[in-house]
This record gives structure tokens, sequence and C-alpha cells, in this order.
């Protein structure tokens, strides 16, 4: 008995439905090579590199991680690049007021994040208000605190902890400082003549980590049901308050991270102008990544090749001249296109299902 050839469009459903994140990653490199080539320059390695060790991929994608727990739980957290802020201007702070302890400037980092993200799950969670206006308004409560005490007038407390011009700054004159910013903030490891920056090690680590606890986990397995069906996650015991609660918190804690990587990178936070939009950036790597704005469905793997999707969209931005008004625009059209796509798709799937079951009936 002959096989039957499999239907070429099912399979390719499947596969987008199943990693489409590779596949927008790979779409959006052959643009960027294509533009390097275009401007005359040789595609490479140091390309990729480039892409790895930017903010964008490792600050960005590190606060995608926890945006993505919070959007498969069907919430959203605009409060992120406002955290970012204050997680940053606590490790810095604390970092220059502590004598260059990395240890103290770690432990702010998180901590501050720990409460930021606490607040935020104990309102929408316990005190069961929507999230998008909940962190609608941390966001504003968190940068204006941050804007207000950068501006305060410290006495020799600013110049101890590093606060002048409207900005937290890493002081230099630590022993410490090399490590944090130079090989730790900026350094890499060079293997096989591939430098792999330190800082996206990091990243990758903390990745790893995150893919174990969503996908091995009991815990991780109640983040999916609650965004996949609340009331039946309910019924099934799942603590659906502490859930989404959680989530917050596990966020904020992520954001803390990113402060810290922010302060070893760029040694410094304005509160006016740092963070901002990055709310945006965090949803558009979540989007790119193939994680479900619905909830309940997405892979936290798939947030690594967003936020590297996300870098390679703006780096192409950058290099190609496109004028600064329509940049914005482009991005846009980015995310809606694969937010088109991630909502054709089980569609046509179900089309595709549907046409078969029709044609087996006939042959019956």
């Amino acid at each position: 008995m002959e096989k039957k050839p499999k239907n070429f469009m099912a399979t390719l459903s499947r596969l987008w439905s199943e990693y489409s994140y590779i596949f927008v990653l790979l779409l959006i490199m052959v643009v960027y090579a294509l533009v390097i080539i275009n401007n005359g320059q040789n595609f490479g390695l140091g390309h990729i590199s480039t892409i790895l060790s930017s903010q964008y991929t490792v600050i960005v994608g590190t606060i995608a991680l926890g945006m993505a727990l919070v959007i498969i739980t069907g919430q959203i957290d605009l409060s992120v690049g406002s955290t970012l802020v204050v997680t940053t201007a606590s490790s810095i702070v604390a970092y220059n007021i502590s004598g260059g302890s990395v240890i103290v400037m770690v432990l702010a980092g998180v901590f501050a994040g720990f409460i930021c993200g606490l607040i935020n799950g104990l309102l929408v969670g316990y005190a069961q208000m929507p999230p998008f206006i909940v962190t609608l308004g941390t966001m504003l409560i968190y940068r204006s605190l941050a804007l207000s005490f950068v501006n305060a007038k410290l006495g020799d407390f600013s110049t101890k902890a590093g606060i002048s011009s409207g900005q937290f700054k890493l002081l230099t004159t630590f022993k410490s400082y090399d490590f944090i910013r130079m090989q730790f903030g900026s350094g890499s490891l060079n293997l096989f003549g591939f430098k792999i920056p330190y800082i996206t090690m990091l990243f990758v680590l903390i990745t790893i980590l995150f893919i174990v606890i969503t996908q091995k986990t009991k815990y991780g397995k109640s983040v999916y049901a609650v965004g996949s069906n609340e009331k039946a996650a309910r019924l099934t015991g799942i603590n659906v308050t502490n859930v989404k609660m959680s989530v917050f918190i596990i966020t904020g804690v992520l954001v803390g991270v990113a402060g810290i990587m922010q302060a070893c990178k760029m040694s410094n936070v304005n509160p006016a102008s740092s963070g901002q939009s990055y709310e945006m950036y965090a949803i558009a790597s979540v989007v790119l990544g193939g994680v479900a704005m619905s909830g309940g469905r997405g892979k936290l793997l798939g947030v690594l090749f967003g936020a590297m999707s996300y870098c390679t969209v703006n780096t192409i931005i950058a290099i190609s001249g496109l004028p600064i008004t329509m940049q914005d625009a482009f991005q846009g059209v980015v995310l809606i296109t694969v937010i088109l796509i991630q909502a054709v798709s089980p569609i046509i799937k179900e089309k595709l299902d549907q046409a078969k079951k029709r044609k087996a009936n006939k042959a019956i």
C-alpha cells in the first residue's frame, strides 16, 4: 500500500506554529545581511556578535523573559521601563556608598526589583485590579520617584552616591570598577574566534533556567494553565491569585538583574530618558518570540530569538538610513505582520484539517 504524500501546507503550518521565532529571526537576519552587503561590507560573525552583545538583546531580553510569563498568564506589565530606572539607580547608589562592593550592588538591584514587582503583584493579585491600570500607574510612580531623588539636594551624599547632572553614575575610584565595567560589562570570551560577551552568557543561562522552570516544574505548568483557562485552573486546585502575583514578582527580579547589567554596561542611568519605551521593546521581543498575546501559549526559548530579532530590526533601521520619522512606523509594520501571521496560521491549519477530514469522508 502506497503512502500518501504529506500535505505540504499542513506541515509548513505546524512548523510555523511551533518554531515561528526561528523563522522570523532567520528572515530578519537575511534582510540584515543584505543591508550590510548593500553598504559595501562583508557580512560576518562580527555582525552577529554585535547583535548578541547589544543592550537591546541582553537587557531588553532579560526583561522580556519576565514579560513573557506575565503575558502567558493573560496579563501585561507596563512598568518595566520605569522599574529598570529604579533598579539601575539602586544598584549604582549601593555600589558607590558601599565602597565598591559588587555583592551589595547585586543585592540592592535585585531587592529593588523585587519590591517593585511585589507592589504590582499585590495590587493585581489580591486587590484584583486590572494589570493594565496598575502597571500604567506604577510606571508613572517609579520613574517620578527616581527623578525626584536624583534632583533632590542631598549635599555630601550626592557626591558619595555618584548623583550629579540629573543622573546616577558609577564612581571609577574603586578597584572593582574595572571588573564590573570593562570585564563583565564590555568583556567577552573568545571561543574559536567568535567573541561571546560575558553579559550575553549570563542572559543565555537565565533563559535556560526559565525554560526548565516553565517546562519541567509544576509551577511552570500552573502559569500556562492560568493563561489558558483561569476558571479551569481554579477547579484543578491551582492558586490563581498567587500565580498571578508571582509572575509580577519574578518580572521585577529579572528587571533588577537587567538593571545591574545596565549599570555594568553603561555605568550610568538618567531617570528622565533611560528605559523609555522598554516595556514596548519587551512586548515586541515576546511577540517576535512567538508568545501569544492572548495568553496560555508560547515558549521561553522564543524570547531569546525574539530579543535578537528586535535588536536586528533596530540595527537595520540604524544602518539603512531610514528617516527618523519613519523608524517607529517600520517597527510597527514588522510587529503587526508577525502578529497577523500568528493569528492567521491557526485559521489556515483548521481549514486544512477540515479539508482533510472531508476528503477522508468522501473516500469512505
